[in-house]
């Protein structure tokens, strides 16, 4: 009987952000750095002019990561943003444990 190959599983791009650096705007783009788990990390920049709020821009930033964490790994990220030095800011992020849409605990199991 012949034998099925063995297909190795495949790693996502990239693993669960871990951190996030993000510098002041440059022109029109501000550079970010990530660190994620594991190994590797990435850079990028999102394009906002260099006098946009801070914080539309670490939303700008956050919010592809948080959709890819969820599409790749199957898990809901929160970050906590932090003041790094007077043009630059980290984001320190958590993994999420409750999701989002489940019903909180009231102590009563159920069925009873």
């Amino acid at each position: 009987m012949p034998r099925r190959p063995r297909t190795k599983k495949q790693r996502p791009p990239f693993g669960i952000p871990r951190e996030i650096i993000l510098l002041a705007g440059r022109g029109d783009v501000w550079p970010y750095t990530l660190v994620t788990d594991g190994a590797g990390g990435g850079c990028g920049k999102v394009a906002m002019p260099g006098d946009a709020a801070v914080e539309d821009v670490q939303a700008a930033v956050f919010t592809p990561l948080a959709d890819l964490a969820r599409t790749l790994h199957g898990v809901e990220i929160g970050v906590t943003w932090s003041v790094l030095t007077p043009d630059s800011w980290v984001g320190h992020v958590r993994r999420d444990v409750a999701p989002a849409d489940a019903a909180p605990f009231d102590g009563v199991p159920e069925g009873g």
